[in-house]
């Protein structure tokens, strides 16, 4: 249950009925579902979950970031990071316990992360988007249903419908709290994740509307786009500049945070705070337990990357590194020339792509110190190749779409820890031709290493 905080906070947040929304099948508070959930002690993230890149975005708070177990420490021999194996599916996957999960042509296929190899391809389900791997299954979503396939073997387990107010495809389901929550359309449906049973669907949220002093009445808000995992709450954005807080087991409102913009995009959540994006392209941080607005920082911001005390944000032509403890720039790399990609937080590592008309690091995946901004390692294509706009980290492997998918990562007798690492089949050759600068193998693609010192000072939007 969320704090007494909070309840506080929320005025006229009411459960949505009727015309309004949907509520089907929910459960009083504190009620258990099948014996297995209750509100008391939820985990934001399965087990499986807690480490790999497991859905869109890393995580179920789309995050953007991984920790010890899949990242780089400081100091990581970043020279030993080699091409291993390439394969034609154009697409990024999800990773968890050694198995890479994609979906490409409307097939579902599972790799064996070693070495690239197929363990399994499903078309029984027509699917659209990224997949997420928690408890044992793989979930994906269609043109009007989600489901479930065994992680091991790509059966079936279930399919289940789901609503969608406009018939709109479904996103990328999001899953937490052992249901997995599918967003089509306006319309937000929570699925058992072990029976496919629909456990509740919403549409909208009540809202108190006017100025606090004078009368208020009620007003409906839609849902919109979007549904991230933290904190014990899910978060969905919803019109009018709204970010609402759901119950996970029940769909009741807790929370509606006013944000004062009018089209939010981009929801990330972790432990204590919201981040959003905002259509004047400003990131927006509230606490989530309240709905106060902490801070906001400006400057055309197009994705987000955040760990517990930093705050990464790529504008077209800059990576701005953020301390989330004072609200002060740590670095910045980038100029006009540049076109930055998605940021990936690997632990001590920020990755960022850089694209064709990148200027010194053109048409390359870069990896900075996520403490000092200096440049740790670069691995460019060649002109007539793309290196992907974004990146998944698993197993301290890189995971890139360069029209193909390209796995890198050190071989197991590089590995500055002495672990050994599993035997893989090399697809795409190591043949290599070393130099001081960098080195280049056989597909094309070129490493190298630097240490260059960026850090500029940054002047943050006045705290709220």
């Amino acid at each position: 249950m969320r704090s007494n905080t909070r309840r506080q906070f929320l005025i006229g947040c009411t459960t949505a009925v009727a015309a309004s929304g949907v509520l089907s099948g929910a459960n009083e508070a504190g009620a258990s579902v099948d014996g297995k959930k209750e509100t008391g002690g939820l985990q934001s993230e399965p087990p499986e979950a807690a480490t790999g890149w497991s859905t869109m975005r890393g995580d179920c708070g789309r995050t953007a970031a991984v920790g010890t177990v899949d990242g780089f420490d400081e100091g990581y021999e970043f020279d030993a990071l080699e091409t291993d194996w390439r394969t034609d599916a154009e697409a990024l996957p999800v990773v968890v316990d050694g198995t890479a999960y994609l979906s490409d042509e409307g097939t579902v296929q599972a790799l064996n992360a070693a070495d690239g190899t197929l363990e399994w391809r499903s078309e029984d389900v027509a699917t659209d988007g990224q997949p997420t791997a928690a408890y044992g299954n793989v979930y994906v979503s269609g043109d009007d249903t989600v489901a479930a396939l065994d992680a091991a073997t790509g059966d079936v387990r279930w399919q289940t419908a789901v609503a969608s107010a406009d018939g709109a495809a479904i996103e990328s389901p999001t899953v937490a709290f052992g249901i997995v929550y599918a967003f089509a359309g306006g319309s937000l449906t929570a699925v058992d994740c072990e029976t496919g049973t629909v456990e509740w669907v919403r549409e909208s949220i009540s809202v108190s509307d006017g100025d606090p002093w004078t009368t208020q009445t009620a007003a409906s808000r839609a849902l919109e786009s979007c549904v991230v995992a933290a904190d014990d709450c899910i978060f969905s954005i919803a019109e009018e500049g709204t970010i609402a807080c759901l119950n996970p087991l029940t769909g009741e409102c807790e929370l509606a945070i006013e944000t004062d913009y009018y089209y939010l995009y981009d929801l990330v959540a972790t432990e204590n705070k919201v981040f959003v994006r905002t259509e004047s392209e400003v990131v927006a941080a509230y606490d989530s337990s309240t709905g106060e607005r902490d801070e906001i920082w400006h400057g055309g911001i197009r994705r987000v990357a955040v760990r517990e005390d930093v705050l990464l944000f790529a504008t077209r032509y800059k990576l701005i590194a953020v301390d989330l403890e004072t609200g002060d720039e740590r670095w910045s790399i980038g100029k006009y020339s540049h076109a930055i990609g998605d940021p990936v937080i690997a632990h001590d590592t920020v990755l960022v792509s850089v694209g064709l008309q990148g200027g010194q690091y053109e048409n390359s995946l870069v990896a900075f110190d996520i403490e000092s901004g200096v440049e740790q390692w670069s691995y460019s294509r060649s002109e007539s190749a793309n290196v992907g706009e974004r990146c998944a980290v698993a197993d301290r492997t890189i995971y890139i779409d360069d029209d193909g998918l390209t796995a890198i990562r050190a071989s197991p007798d590089d590995r500055e820890d002495g672990t050994e690492g599993n035997e893989r089949t090399r697809n795409c050759g190591s043949e290599a031709e070393s130099e001081v600068t960098g080195r280049k193998d056989d597909t094309g693609f070129e490493y190298r290493q630097r240490r260059n010192q960026r850090s500029r000072p940054y002047r943050r939007s006045e705290r709220v």
